[in-house]
């Protein structure tokens, strides 16, 4: 997602209004229709200020369109950082799997955990029978598990 579409995404989940999230920042409803429209880009101060009124992390703004290349460089920054290890598995079905073990990565513990809920969730979710209720239950489970990894760490 652009930095735009990131903005008026969790400004929509916020429920604030264009208006209420200009005056928040100290900039004019225009400017973040802008920004959410991707005319104009946030210089980094607009975007501290936007993700302070927002109460996210800069780095939850940011743009997620980038390539593989990036996002491999973004896991071995993690990596080094926390000690990480590769470990190759074969799931159930007979699938080559790969996964990055941490010696100590304390935030994950508090994913994990949230993440197991979600699973959870969507396994009842599974069992409504009425298919509009089942998708709606769906959609909302990942909505609340996506608002959470937006918010972290005020969601703990």
């Amino acid at each position: 997602m652009t930095v735009g579409e990131n903005i008026r995404r969790i400004r929509k989940e916020r429920g604030f209004t264009l208006k209420e999230l200009g005056d928040i920042v100290g900039v004019s409803e225009s400017y973040i229709r802008a920004y959410e429209c991707g005319r104009r880009n946030p210089k980094i101060g607009s975007l501290e200020a936007i993700a302070k009124a927002l109460s996210v992390d800069v780095e939850v703004l940011t743009d997620t369109n980038f390539d593989s290349v990036k996002a491999m460089h973004r896991l071995f920054q993690v990596f080094r950082k926390y000690n990480g290890e590769l470990l190759e598995y074969t799931d159930e079905d007979g699938n080559n799997k790969v996964c990055i073990s941490f010696e100590s990565l304390e935030p994950m513990s508090s994913w994990l955990i949230r993440y197991k809920g979600y699973i959870e969730e969507v396994e009842n979710c599974n069992k409504i029978k009425d298919v509009r209720q089942r998708g709606e239950a769906l959609l909302k489970a990942e909505d609340d598990f996506n608002l959470w990894m937006d918010i972290y760490p005020e969601s703990k």
